[in-house]
């Protein structure tokens, strides 16, 4: 391996760590809008409580992108750890690999699960909450819309299964832990 390789690849750990956390600004920013529009927060006031019920899918696709970011690093650290020939690496990613059986590198994965899932839930239980006194903007019937919800939240829940497992199946890969400081 030149020389230069272990840079790049370095270099590309940390642009796609830049793009987790613009993947993670983009679901905070896109669920307020939607959930903003949803409740009347728009140039006409007029409620569109339809979108609440989308919410689930969009957090579904931005965690799926982030999964693969992810596995995208977790990759790119073990062939670092295995080929660059670095004793220092090397002692760096023991010690890694021993925190990540401790769970400590867990704390970003948990926040964006939790923003998920909180997000998916929270509107649409609110909006079954509260009296509507005006024309329901539903588009559909409630049944359809609980169906299409469920549908949704089972998908944010089938992504993270799916994440957690694919990280399972490459926990002797793991090791990003800053490798890039």
């Amino acid at each position: 391996m030149s020389s230069s390789s272990p840079a790049l690849l370095k270099e590309e750990i940390n642009k796609t760590q830049d793009a987790e956390h613009d993947l993670a600004k983009w679901k905070l920013g896109v669920t307020a809008a939607m959930g903003a529009a949803a409740f009347g927060l728009s140039k006409d006031n007029s409620p569109s409580y339809w979108l609440l019920f989308l919410v689930p899918f969009v957090c579904a696709y931005v965690d799926l992108y982030d999964y693969q970011y992810r596995l995208r690093t977790l990759v790119i650290a073990k062939f670092l750890r295995e080929r660059a020939g670095d004793p220092v690496l090397a002692e760096y990613e023991e010690r890694c690999a021993k925190e990540r059986h401790e769970r400590v590198f867990d704390l970003g994965t948990m926040a964006g699960i939790s923003s998920s899932i909180g997000a998916s839930i929270f509107g649409p239980v609110f909006y079954f909450l509260i009296p509507h006194t005006g024309p329901d903007t539903l588009l559909v019937s409630p049944a359809y819309a609980l169906v299409i919800w469920i549908v949704g939240v089972g998908l944010v829940i089938g992504v993270l299964f799916a994440g957690a497992r694919s990280e399972e199946h490459m926990s002797e890969l793991q090791s990003p832990c800053n490798l890039v400081c």
